[in-house]
């Protein structure tokens, strides 16, 4: 007789402890400035995609308040039926301006803007180029079009360039598919390599901008935008190959919930066809207001957005002049530190965690096998002294592992 369901429970489970890759439950209360606390004792943060602290901003924070106190907490419905709030339509009407874009989709999360935008305009006879390191919502999105699907690397398009040829001779529209800064990497898509690849082949991006908003572009509408405003690419080639852009409302803006920006007719026609937001109720009266007053800060106060971007370059410089194997774009705030042994990532992890710093420990299926890494993640309201105090706290666990070796 085969085993039951819980035995086969404990059995799964078992067999991912003892490859180092089981995650716990654990509460984790944020404080504010960089900082949070975990069964009592404080910590400084860098696990946190919160790039600019706006989740605990005292502004944002107002407006999230108010907006409850006017409006109520839930959206209360689907947004097709009763969902659609001022709240929303405001967050919408300012994102607009925001993102250059004719119309926004306001999705209860990233994920399910990303997955509905590609399972609901990607036909099934279309051809999806997708990079190998996308995030899970985008692959998902993918295969749930049905359509043909073929992975690429970016730091190679060699491959993409091959397939775009050979995928000439069939009548299909083709996709490429990608994150503009990719989160577990913090390194950049060649967005204008990619941009003259769909011009050649006649084929469309989908870009997935959650971790360059905030980050990238002078008020922080994106790579995209950034590119534009230095004059390598043009609003009309933007306009062309890349109709769908996707955004979250829930890293560097604080809040939560995800957008798609893209032209009036394409919005009309997800919300009349994603399945994530037909059959989810909106997003919340909170996250909505939230979004938009983070928005108003950074419009106001680009100079948060320039102060990461130099913390970034100063600490991913430091930990390449001390000998560490380190990822991505220069001034990108995600700084990966590859451990590649996850026994070990775990332990630098829980070493950093024993002398003030929580810092993300990041394993396989998350990453590819072979390249568990510590995650650093910046905010603005990280110091440079507190930063030299991360640097030199890596150091010592650095001299302490080749001592024992």
């Amino acid at each position: 007789m085969s085993n039951s369901f819980h035995d086969d429970v404990r059995d799964r489970l078992d067999a991912i402890n003892e490859q180092n890759l089981l995650r716990k439950r654990r509460v984790v209360e944020p404080l504010g400035q960089g900082r949070c606390r975990i069964e009592g004792r404080e910590l400084w943060d860098f696990s946190s995609n919160d790039y600019h602290g706006f989740s605990l901003h005292p502004a944002i924070q107002s407006a999230a308040i108010k907006a409850i106190e006017k409006y109520g907490v839930g959206a209360r419905a689907s947004v097709l039926i009763s969902g659609w709030t001022p709240a929303h339509e405001t967050l919408c009407e300012i994102l607009r301006h925001f993102e250059s874009a004719g119309d926004i989709l306001l999705c209860s999360s990233g994920y399910a803007a990303c997955q509905g935008s590609i399972a609901s305009l990607v036909k099934e006879e279309d051809i999806l180029f997708c990079d190998r390191l996308n995030h899970a919502c985008l692959i998902d999105g993918c295969r749930l079009s049905k359509a043909k699907l073929r992975v690429y690397r970016h730091e190679d398009l060699t491959t993409l360039r091959r397939e775009l040829k050979k995928s000439q001779s069939e009548k299909a529209r083709r996709w490429i598919v990608t994150e503009t800064v990719f989160g577990m990497d913090g390194t950049l898509a060649p967005l204008i390599e990619l941009v003259q690849l769909a011009e050649e082949f006649d084929a469309y991006l989908i870009c997935d901008e959650a971790h360059a908003t905030g980050v990238y572009g002078s008020c922080g509408q994106g790579l995209i935008a950034q590119l534009r405003e230095q004059g390598d690419l043009t609003a009309e080639l933007i306009e062309q190959r890349i109709p769908i852009r996707i955004g979250t409302l829930s890293k560097a803006l604080g809040s939560q919930g995800g957008f798609v920006a893209s032209s009036a007719e394409t919005i009309q026609l997800l919300w009349n066809t994603s399945r994530p937001l037909m059959f989810s109720t909106g997003l919340s009266i909170a996250a909505c207001a939230a979004a938009t007053a983070a928005i108003e800060q950074l419009q106001s106060n680009p100079n948060q957005i320039s102060k990461l971007r130099n913390l970034s370059s100063q600490l991913r410089r430091n930990l390449k002049d001390s000998g560490f194997e380190v990822l991505g774009e220069e001034n990108s705030p995600i700084i990966p530190v590859v451990l590649h042994d996850e026994e070990k990532t775990m332990s630098w992890a829980k070493e950093l965690e024993a002398r003030g710093f929580l810092v993300g420990a990041i394993r396989p299926p998350t990453v590819p096998n072979g390249t568990a890494r510590l995650r650093i993640s910046l905010s603005s309201a990280h110091s440079e002294e507190l930063i030299e105090n991360l640097i030199i706290a890596l150091r010592a666990l650095q001299t302490k592992t080749a001592d024992k070796t």
